[in-house]
């Protein structure tokens, strides 16, 4: 019998992500916010979600680049309540 394998779709790599944050794996969920912002590099939350990975793991530089293309993208898409959650996050960093 031959299994035939489904293509990941950029939210199933964000499920896949939650999953390896909840269980404190850090570097496999950025391993996976990665795959689905190349899938949908217009997904926010993939580069906010990304972002706080990277905090955990002391990467200030990376998470503050990531929560500002997240507030780009919010504001873009005028998602005003991500927007400004983003940059509170920011502001906060600094």
């Amino acid at each position: 019998m031959k299994v035939v394998e489904e293509a990941m779709t950029a939210e199933d790599f964000m499920k896949q992500a939650a999953a390896r944050a909840d269980g404190g794996d850090y570097v496999g969920a950025i391993q996976s916010y990665d795959e689905a912002v190349v899938m949908n590099p217009e997904n926010g939350r993939a580069y906010g979600n990304r972002g706080f990975m990277r905090l955990n793991l002391g990467d200030r530089m990376g998470a503050l680049s990531d929560f500002r293309a997240a507030a780009n993208l919010f504001l873009t898409q005028g998602r005003m309540a991500n927007y400004e959650m983003v940059l509170d996050y920011i502001e906060k960093m600094q």
